[in-house]
């Protein structure tokens, strides 16, 4: 494993993206079933993928980690900053939740234990108030494994995405602290 663990899941463990990463990632970001979904169509790369592992994985804003099976690496977890201040003393305290994982692993539970992890994190370790997450309508997915983690849908930008060809809503869900604390 290139990085040291970050954070233990039930399924999976959490560490820091290197550069040894970088083909595995632009992969990711190259595939048409990552990338619809994540709503980036443009292609990456080598080089576009190193500097985003270097300016946005590896920056300050926020937390970004990939989710590994042993040494594995499935899919990435992040928290992004707040839209409301990405500093400590932000009023709101409130971060992001936003994941993507190989298409090969779907539906084995990797994303649900990555993200529990995250929040886990983001609330007991970073002390935020509030998780957000954006999904694609057409995602059901993502909406299913937020669901199942206890956010509840807050809101719908109607036909804000688009994605094959048609106009889709993007729906806003939450989390609060006292939610995921009484589950």
């Amino acid at each position: 494993m290139p990085g040291p663990v970050f954070l233990e899941g039930e399924k999976v463990t959490l560490r820091p993206p290197e550069e040894e990463d970088v083909d595995l990632i632009q992969c990711w970001m190259n595939d048409p079933s990552v990338w619809r979904r994540a709503l980036d169509v443009n292609p990456t790369s080598r080089q576009q993928c190193a500097e985003f592992i270097e300016d946005v994985l590896q920056g300050d804003d926020g937390v970004h980690c990939l989710a590994c099976d042993d040494s594995a690496p499935l899919g990435l977890v992040s928290l992004n900053d707040s839209q409301y201040g990405p500093d400590e003393t932000s009023r709101a305290r409130d971060t992001e939740l936003a994941y993507w994982f190989d298409p090969d692993h779907h539906g084995q539970g990797y994303g649900s234990d990555a993200a529990r992890r995250m929040i886990q994190y983001a609330f007991e370790d970073r002390n935020f108030r509030r998780i957000t997450a954006r999904p694609g309508s057409f995602n059901d997915a993502s909406v299913g494994l937020l669901e199942s983690l206890g956010f509840t849908h807050e809101g719908t930008l109607r036909e804000a995405a688009w994605f094959r060809g048609e106009y889709h809503d993007m729906l806003y869900y939450g989390l609060l602290r006292e939610e995921w604390n009484s589950q």
